[in-house]
Order: structure tokens, then C-alpha cells, then sequence
């Protein structure tokens, strides 16, 4: 109606500026609601290999819960990981820094060999062991087109020493090749230099548009960091900033770096074998790509060189990992190194075949921090709740479950869903933050912990527990009185709009901290669907405890119960006098839920 009513006393120049506005602002909110660019992990060790225990993972954050699957991609990851998705969160391609495969897990149109240079061919079969080795980013401005960085390892200057020569992009149009992709530019170089042993990462631009990418100078030579910029023309090269501290180690460094997800923060984690650890942390300037250093200090009890860091969805919390225990550390303080926490020691599990110690760790889409085992593992651990401070962040060792072993890797993302910098002299796009509302949550016995993962910078919380009560507080700690499946909203907002994020979350009477094994995000699978004589149930790991199926028919009634022994992963199920009719099935260990349906029997 107001289209019609401008069209009556506007020139027909006028209502065509104005019709390509109302599209402009369309595509605006396209560019900051759907980005679900990192919904897709793929990761694994001998993707094709017949072995059982051996092949490729993919780990999807499409749905309200984590999917984990078995999926043949053929491809081998040592420490490189890096995926892509579209905005709607539809894999697109990864790699291990060695080839290009598509969402089909075949060798990319033009993807083979990329890195072909230095030491890389001693890895072509087992990916390239570099954290943080490759990074993927949409084109700014485009729907099709995206930037993959990379590098190769060789000698260093001695001889003796390994380190990232050059950096190179490998650019990739998805609009070939049937809509699987082609790479159209390949080892395009940025960079040649003595660079840091992976440390890829990037931020949103303070325009809400662009990319900075970050690349560090080997720590032995200098504290340089260079500052490239992704705009819709292409990949520019702004030089490169001392960064600081003033402290140059004689060895060289692993370890990892990353952004706050607001973007006001940059941390670096050094980890050697003398001094062990080195953090440092800086502010950053989102419109110039500048570093302030902050704060430096050491941390002297790192066994091997595995770990790495990672920061709450709310940008407070930074969470140190080394081998056998992961801090927090709290960025709002003014001494950060003073609120040092530990959260979680190794607990002595061995899961298959080694002990599952703390490796690398990611930031999830879904507001959790997943952590990959420091060995060739079937488990990952995660941190439930990473805006809590102290053991409230519910770390759960080994509490992942995968169907395939995994060799060190977990996909490098950087936060694809940070908005403008409102009121900034580079907020020059129109772009405003509507917030996104989510959260994440850990039960234990009757008490919720929740913890916000709301995007697009929230200014209000107001929580509706569904119980009759709420509260205000961003990452609130509930306490029900009754066990249930209570609905829980959260409504966020700012000056621009609000948004609200609903599920059921089940509140039980026992606690949860000691199911250890089958996180309630798993699929259990059962078949046949319809079935006669018996069922077959799967599980995405072995139980360390025992395990209980149970089956109730269309009024509740329980009719058959089976309890599964320890150790069990797959088990045939009994239908004997069972009659036929329509029934739900759950799996519960330690008397939790952990994985249900609905199953047809028929005779």
C-alpha cells in the first residue's frame, strides 16, 4: 500500500531509487542473519580406509542438536582443517591443506596439489601438520566466490627449523562445475616471508563487509604481524605493524590465535618447550587492522606440544588449553593473568587407542567450545557452558562420541557472524546489528546453567524459563523444582530490533556431569522401521556404563525394557510378545535420556 501510494505522486526515476533500496536493505539482512558458514565439520583419519575404526567425520550444527556421521571422504587430516559452508549452511568444500575436495568429498575441479612446494609432499597422504594452516572466507560482496589461505612448511633459514615461507589464496567460483565449485585462481602468493607455523585467522572489517586476516612473523625473528584486507576488489596487502612484546624467544612456536567474536580482542598462544607457554593479549582496532598489546606471561606446564585457545560466544572468558588442563581467564579484568582458573584437569581417561588429553579447541556455532583429543581419538571433549565463569563453564572430558577415529584435527573457523561497529567513522555501509537470539545449556540434577549465544550484539536478555519465572541476566543459573521438559525462550534486543530463540530442554532428577560417554547431542540409531521379530539399535560410541532400551506404547505404558552391558555399541533387541501397534522407544544411561523415537511393529 505505500508503494502504491508513492507511485501516485513520485516520478517513476524516484520510485525506481527507492524499490532498489527496499532490495538493498533485503540483502542486508541476508548478509547478517545467514551465515552459517562454519555448520559443517569434516575431519577424520583415512577417509576411505576399510578399517572400522578408520574414515571421515562430519560433525552438523544444522539442526537444534549436534549430528555426528560416518561419511567416506577420502581425505586424511593431520592438525590443517578448514571447511566451508553456505550462508545457509550447506557444505561446500574443505581441505587438509594438501588437495581441495567438494561437497561430493572428490578432488575440486583445478583442487589438487595446492602448497606443491617445500616439504608439503611429505604429507601428501596424511594432510599437513600445521594449527591453524588454512583458512577459508566468503568473498565479500558475493554469493559464489571464496578465498582459501594457505601455506606450505619447509626448512628455516638455519636448516634445521620448520616455518611457513609464503602465503598463498586459492580462489574458488561455486558456480562451476555443476554448482560443486572449480578453483579459478590457485597458489596466488601474498606473502614470502619467515611466517609462523600456521596462526591463520581473521575478523570482520569494522564496515560489517570486509575480512582482516592476520599473519604473524616467526616468533624467533620478530613480533611483525602483516595486515591484509578482503574487500569485494580483491585481497590488498596493508603492511605489516610490530605488534609486540618486546620479547623475542629463540624457538620457534605451535599454538594457535583468535579473535574475541566481538571482534575487541586478539590472543596469541605460544606453546613451546622452554619457556612452555607464552599468551599475549591485545586490543584490536577493527577499522585500521592494529594491534594494542595488552598483557604477556608465561605458563610453565605444558607436557607436549598440543592445545591451543579459545573465547566465550560473549568475548569474556579466554580459555587457555594445554595437554592436561584448560584455565580461564577472565578479558574484562585489568590484571587478565591475575583471574587465572583452573576448569579442568585430565581426568586419566584412555579411549581408543590413547589417553584423551586436551588438544586443539574451536568455538561452535552453537555457542559451545569442542576440544580435539591430543592423540588419535574417538572422543572429543566440550565446554558447555563458556560464558560461565569457573567450573559453571561444565567442561565434559571425553563426552563426545565419534564413529570414526580423529587424528588430531578440528576445523579452524573465524567468527562469520560479527556485524558493523555502529557509529564508527568505518561503519559506512547502511549495515545495522539486528540481534540473533541462542543460547546453550547444561543440566545438573534440577539446576540449569544457561549460556547466551546470541549474535549480532544483544543489548537486553529476557529469559522465560517456563516455569513461570524469567530473569534479565545475560547467561542466568536456574534452579527448577520438579523434573520436566520446560520451554525455554530467550528474547534479545538493541536500538535497531529483538529476536527470540525457543527450545525444550529437559530437566531430570539425577545429574548429568557423570555421562561421560553418550552426549545427549548424539544419534542413536534404530532399525528396522517398521519391524516384526527384532530391532537393531546403534550407538556413536561404545558405553562405558550400562545402558537401558525401553519401550512404551501409545498411552505411555512401558512393555519392554533391555538393558545393554558396558562396552556394547551396536545390540540386537528382542520383540518377542510385543504386539502390533505404534510405539516410543528411549535409550537412557544412568537414568538420562539420551536418544529416543517412535517405531512401528508390525507381525
Amino acid at each position: 500500500m505505500k508503494l502504491q501510494a508513492l507511485a501516485a505522486s513520485t516520478p517513476f526515476c524516484l520510485i525506481m531509487k527507492k524499490t532498489i533500496c527496499i532490495v538493498h536493505l533485503l540483502c542486508i539482512s541476508v548478509l547478517l542473519f545467514a551465515q552459517k558458514h562454519d555448520y559443517a565439520w569434516v575431519l577424520g583419519y583415512y577417509g576411505q580406509s576399510p578399517h572400522p575404526d578408520l574414515g571421515g567425520i562430519l560433525m552438523d550444527f544444522n539442526q537444534d542438536s549436534l549430528l555426528i556421521y560416518d561419511v567416506a571422504t577420502g581425505m586424511d587430516f593431520n592438525f590443517t582443517d578448514a571447511s566451508i559452508c553456505d550462508a545457509e549452511g550447506n557444505l561446500l568444500f574443505y581441505t587438509n591443506g594438501i588437495y581441495i575436495a567438494d561437497a561430493t568429498h572428490e578432488v575440486m575441479e583445478n583442487g589438487d596439489s595446492i602448497n606443491n612446494s617445500g616439504l608439503t609432499y611429505l604429507y601428501e597422504d596424511t594432510g599437513l601438520p600445521v594449527p591453524q594452516g588454512a583458512l577459508i572466507l566468503p568473498a565479500p560482496g558475493s554469493d559464489s566466490l571464496y578465498y582459501l589461505f594457505h601455506g606450505p612448511i619447509d626448512f628455516g633459514p638455519n636448516g634445521l627449523n620448520t616455518h611457513i615461507p609464503k602465503l598463498f589464496y586459492a580462489k574458488v567460483n561455486m558456480n562451476l562445475n555443476g554448482g560443486l565449485g572449480a578453483v579459478i585462481e590457485k597458489d596466488q602468493l601474498l606473502i614470502e616471508d619467515t611466517l609462523a607455523y600456521g596462526k591463520l585467522t581473521a575478523c570482520k572489517h569494522a564496515n560489517g563487509r570486509d575480512w582482516w586476516i592476520l599473519v604473524r612473523k616467526g616468533e624467533r625473528f620478530s613480533r611483525d604481524v602483516y595486515r591484509l584486507l578482503l574487500t569485494p576488489q580483491g585481497v590488498l596487502n596493508m603492511g605489516k605493524q610490530d605488534a609486540g612484546p618486546d620479547i623475542i624467544y629463540a624457538q620457534g612456536a605451535v599454538g594457535n590465535v583468535v579473535f574475541s567474536p566481538d571482534g575487541t580482542k586478539y590472543v596469541s598462544h605460544e606453546i613451546r618447550f622452554n619457556p612452555l607457554s607464552a599468551i599475549d593479549i591485545y586490543d584490536f582496532d577493527r577499522c585500521t587492522g592494529q594491534l594494542q598489546h595488552l598483557e604477556h606471561f608465561t605458563m610453565d606446564d605444558s607436557i607436549f606440544l598440543d592445545g591451543g585457545a579459545a573465547i566465550s560466544p560473549d568475548s569474556r572468558n579466554l580459555y587457555i588449553v594445554t595437554q592436561n588442563i584448560i584455565y580461564q581467564f577472565d578479558l574484562w579484568a585489568s590484571d587478565i593473568e591475575a583471574t587465572k582458573t583452573v576448569v579442568a584437569e585430565y581426568d586419566g581417561f584412555i579411549g581408543y587407542p590413547y589417553a584423551s588429553k586436551f588438544g586443539i579447541p574451536q568455538l561452535a556455532p552453537n555457542g559451545k567450545i569442542y576440544i580435539a583429543s591430543a592423540s588419535t581419538d574417538t572422543f572429543m571433549h566440550v565446554i558447555n557452558t563458556p560464558n560461565q565463569l569457573g567450573w559453571n563453564s561444565r567442561v565434559a572430558q571425553h563426552s563426545i562420541g565419534l564413529p570414526n577415529l580423529n587424528d588430531l584435527s578440528i576445523p579452524n573457523f573465524p567468527n562469520y557472524r560479527l556485524g558493523p561497529l555502529d557509529g564508527s567513522l568505518c561503519d559506512t555501509l547502511g549495515l545495522d546489528n539486528h540481534p540473533k537470539a541462542g543460547f546453550t545449556y547444561f543440566t545438573e540434577e534440577l539446576e540449569v546453567t544457561f549460556s547466551d549465544n546470541s549474535y549480532y550484539r544483544p543489548e537486553a536478555w529476557a529469559w522465560d524459563f517456563g516455569d513461570g519465572s524469567g530473569s534479565s541476566e545475560r547467561n542466568p543459573i536456574h534452579a527448577y523444582a520438579l523434573p520436566g521438559e520446560y520451554y525455554v525462550c530467550l528474547t534479545v534486543s538493541n536500538e535497531y530490533d529483538s529476536d527470540t530463540f525457543c527450545r525444550w530442554v529437559e530437566v531430570d532428577s539425577v545429574t548429568t556431569a557423570s555421562v561421560a560417554i553418550l552426549h545427549p547431542q548424539m544419534t542413536v540409531q534404530v532399525w528396522p522401521n517398521p519391524a516384526s521379530s527384532e530391532m537393531h539399535i546403534s550407538l556413536p560410541a561404545p558405553l562405558l556404563t550400562p545402558a537401558e532400551w525401553r519401550l512404551y506404547n501409545a498411552v505411555g505404558q512401558e512393555v519392554h525394557r533391555t538393558v545393554i552391558p558396558a562396552g556394547q555399541r551396536e545390540q540386537s533387541l528382542s520383540l518377542a510378545g510385543v504386539p502390533p501397534g505404534l510405539y516410543f522407544w528411549q535409550v537412557r544411561v544412568e537414568g538420562r535420556r539420551v536418544g529416543s523415537g517412535k517405531v512401528v511393529v508390525e507381525k
